[in-house]
């Protein structure tokens, strides 16, 4: 009967005992003291395979739920332990490692947060479900587990303990903000969404029809119209443009992207980049994501292709939850990087904590390769740099205070 590999083993029975009685038995021959000796010998066999056995065949499964939820909010953890041998356990006792950022809902002052204890004992081919509710303060992804088991023979004298690989993660996304929607129509050609004045006219919306002008091209001319009419006439449509925007998120503080983040700029802004995505994704436009920040649990820059749907939405959702506050580079240099994988003519919507001049640049080149580009700054924008974005095309705005405030 061999033991798990993970498993560790601490406490002893003492066989001294059994041997001195084994003597003792053996030299007087008393029926006594014969009849404490077997004793000692059963509880003996007992220890041995009940602890060996305390552990085997005992499986554990962590499952969370909601695993995607808001910061501040509460999830439950299923903590499932099933006894897959008949042999029963008098006592068992798990404990769930919480990542950081996860805690004990409702802890009392002076519990351990890094952790929940919880102890039952199993019968014989029996599953016990324990349901445990954790909290996310902030935004973030993080995890839950490994958990530590353990469990011992029926007579108290071992402990088997073992840590089991099972795992779960929980996605808090940033808490909603009171950040108005910023519409700006995309120079892409494709037509999605009827205007006033639009930038090209939709060929699939007809409208009408009006006297034919020098300069109409002749294959708009509506035939069965200007036949009925005795006078040619020119089709009507209405005017649509595209809408769709990607969002360039910037998570350094400074112009020098290395210098110590500021924790809390940062997280307004990406709280203003988030409910700026739903905002475009409610109004039906596809969204997109690049950003210079790294995923707190990969360490990976992500990014999200423009999209339209529930799918491009979580995605850009996911990513802006699980950012470190720490950029990879200027934003400048990732922002312009991507120019070859962004589509022609697309909205793109700058993001920031500040505006410095090397951003202020990068707007403008971005500008001048057919974008329209919208700059939203979480501070106030510096004159020259904002007269310097007006005056080659670039829209750009600041959080106003009341915006910078949690949505109710």
């Amino acid at each position: 009967m061999e033991t798990h590999p993970l498993d560790s083993r601490t406490g002893r029975f003492p066989w001294q005992i059994v041997l001195i009685f084994v003597a003792a038995a053996a030299i007087s021959r008393a029926p006594a003291i014969i009849v404490l000796t077997f004793g000692a010998l059963m509880s003996w066999v007992v220890v041995a395979v009940t602890g060996r056995l305390a552990l085997s065949a005992v499986h554990v499964r962590l499952t969370l739920s909601p695993d995607r939820i808001v910061a501040g909010e509460q999830a439950i953890a299923t903590l499932e332990i099933a006894n897959r041998k008949p042999i029963p356990l008098p006592w068992l006792e798990a404990r769930v490692f919480l990542g950081e950022g996860v805690e004990p809902a409702a802890a009392a002052p002076g519990t351990p947060r890094g952790w929940i204890d919880c102890g039952f004992p199993l019968r014989g081919r029996e599953r016990v479900a324990v349901r445990l509710r954790v909290a996310v303060p902030a935004r973030g992804a993080y995890a839950i587990g490994p958990v530590r088991i353990r469990a011992g023979d029926w007579m108290g004298f071992v402990q088997i303990e073992r840590t089991a690989p099972a795992r779960c993660e929980v996605i808090a996304y940033p808490a909603p903000l009171a950040v108005r929607d910023r519409t700006l129509a995309s120079l892409r050609p494709l037509a999605e969404t009827a205007t006033r004045r639009g930038l090209v006219p939709d060929p699939l919306r007809f409208r009408g029809v009006r006297p034919h002008q020098r300069g109409d091209a002749r294959k708009e001319i509506h035939w069965k119209a200007s036949a009925r009419l005795r006078e040619l006439h020119t089709k009507l449509y209405e005017p649509a443009t595209s809408l769709d925007s990607i969002f360039l998120v910037n998570v350094a503080s400074y112009e020098q992207y290395w210098i110590q983040a500021d924790p809390e700029a940062v997280e307004l802004v990406i709280r203003a980049a988030t409910e700026l995505i739903r905002h475009a994704a409610d109004a039906g436009r596809q969204v997109g994501l690049v950003t210079n920040g790294i995923d707190n649990l990969t360490h990976e820059r992500p990014r999200s292709a423009l999209g339209r749907g529930p799918r491009p939405l979580t995605r850009s959702l996911e990513i802006l939850a699980r950012l470190s506050p720490y950029a990879v580079g200027a934003p400048e240099g990732v922002f312009l990087r991507e120019r070859g994988r962004l589509p022609w003519g697309s909205t793109l919507v700058i993001v920031t904590p500040r505006v410095g001049h090397g951003l202020a640049a990068a707007a403008v080149a971005l500008r001048r390769a057919h974008h329209r580009v919208l700059v939203v700054c979480a501070d106030e924008i510096p004159g020259e740099v904002g007269a310097h974005l007006l005056a080659n095309g670039v829209a750009r705005d600041s959080l106003a205070p009341l915006e910078q405030r949690a949505a109710v």
